[in-house]
């Protein structure tokens, strides 16, 4: 696959290296070369970025700067690794005495070898292609056989100026991503739920990725996680929605068609809480999206599969953690249900991400999710629990049809709302909307 537009972000960017350089994890094994012709044993890691010019890698033992070394790195498809020569220089103490940052240059390699390295480089450099596509503007990119790369903005889809994609580019592309625990989860599992984090010379980008096979082929979505974390202000929310991160406990339901912006704003919602108050904050995601820098509150960030078993294990155990603020990200399963909303009617403050069609149909989804028996009950605890409801979807601008904002449509539970939502007549919450601008 050769790249037929290049990424034009600024000045700093014309001036390139001769040699793209991409965050690849590719195996290798290394040994320092010495003058009097002994030789230490091989040392296997894997390099943390590449160019058909030099390499950087973590080492478990110091290094020199200007060491020699012998390297045979393992190039995926390829039959046999590269072997070549290199010499660091640059060496850094990443953990006191156990790990170590090196940067080497390569000093000896075929011709051949050198073409075949920059070959794959090209194939595997997803990080420009994210780039390219954020720069356009872009929310998602899919990767998908027999279509170059596909992005997605303003809620249109819309093919990039790459190649034709094959499964051997989709795989190399994606695998230059992913720790080798992940590759295994995802051939194991055939499904991937995962983010990763890009810094490049033109920003941080982080990303919201899902793999997945199709027709015994890897594929893959990115989406687009926005760095900073954007304010309430910035989101153009109503004012209401910034009462929902006041000190008072209950229940906040964030709903709306996928793809909306829900957990951009329960982020917002999060970072309100983080500058002005001090709070303990617990989430439970799957994958974790947003990175909070702690400011004022105290911010644990639960990735479900991997810090916790479940959601609902997660949550059972936050209860006994001295939290004030539970996020969730998902509801699977009406034991995790039952459980948030106890947490709620318990006196904690809780956010809820969830998919629905809107206000009236979040609270139907909730009820159904019980027995029938037990819908009185819920409906009960839900009308004494519930704070409020934001659902939201995405829209045109009016400014620029290209772009897209987030409408919001608010619920706050009033005691008319209550009473509707104990009486189950969801279809009167509407008129009790649009008849009362507090609701």
């Amino acid at each position: 696959m050769q790249i037929k537009e290049k990424i034009q972000v600024n000045a700093g960017l014309k001036n390139r290296r001769q040699f793209a350089r991409v965050r690849a994890q590719l195996a290798m094994q290394y040994r320092v070369l010495h003058d009097s012709g002994t030789l230490r044993a091989w040392n296997s890691t894997v390099t943390k970025n590449l160019s058909a010019a030099g390499f950087c890698f973590e080492s478990f033992h110091p290094l020199g700067l200007n060491a020699e070394l012998e390297v045979n790195l393992k190039i995926p498809f390829f039959e046999i690794p590269v072997v070549m020569k290199a010499r660091i220089v640059r060496a850094a103490e990443i953990k006191a005495g156990e790990v170590y940052g090196v940067a080497a240059a390569i000093t000896d390699i075929k011709k051949i070898d050198r073409q075949k390295l920059q070959g794959e480089i090209e194939q595997i450099d997803i990080i420009g292609l994210l780039q390219l596509a954020m720069h356009e503007g872009a929310a998602d990119v899919h990767l998908t056989i027999g279509h170059p790369p596909m992005l997605r903005r303003a809620g249109q889809l819309q093919a990039m100026k790459y190649d034709t994609l094959d499964r051997a580019a989709i795989k190399r592309m994606l695998f230059s991503l992913l720790s080798e625990d992940l590759i295994n989860k995802l051939s194991v599992e055939h499904e991937l739920n995962t983010a990763v984090t890009i810094v490049t010379v033109t920003g941080t980008y982080r990303f919201r990725v899902n793999a997945y096979f199709q027709q015994n082929a890897v594929e893959a979505a990115f989406h687009l996680i926005t760095i900073p974390i954007p304010s309430l202000e910035d989101l153009k929310l109503p004012e209401v929605v910034s009462t929902f991160a006041e000190n008072k406990p209950g229940l906040v339901l964030i709903t709306g068609p996928a793809g909306c912006g829900k957990t951009t704003t329960c982020a917002a919602l999060i970072e309100k809480i983080n500058r002005e108050r001090s709070s303990v904050i617990m989430t439970f995601q799957s994958p974790i999206e947003y990175v909070f820098e702690i400011k004022n509150s105290v911010i644990k960030q639960r990735e479900v599969g991997i810090d916790t078993e479940s959601f609902a294990r997660g949550v059972k155990q936050a209860m006994q953690q001295d939290v004030d603020v539970l996020v969730l990200s998902d509801i699977p399963d009406v034991e995790t249900l039952k459980l948030a909303i106890d947490a709620a009617a318990c006196g904690k403050l809780v956010y809820i991400v969830i998919s629905s069609s809107g206000v009236a149909g979040v609270l139907n989804k909730i009820i159904n999710m019980f027995a029938p028996e037990r819908h009185y009950y819920v409906r009960k605890v839900l009308s004494d629990c519930l704070r409020g409801v934001i659902f939201q979807k995405l829209m045109p601008r009016k400014d620029n049809y290209e772009k897209l904002a987030a409408a919001a449509e608010v619920l706050v539970n009033t005691p008319a709302v209550a009473a509707a939502i104990r009486e189950g007549l969801f279809d009167k919450i509407s008129s009790i909307m649009k008849n009362n601008t507090q609701s």
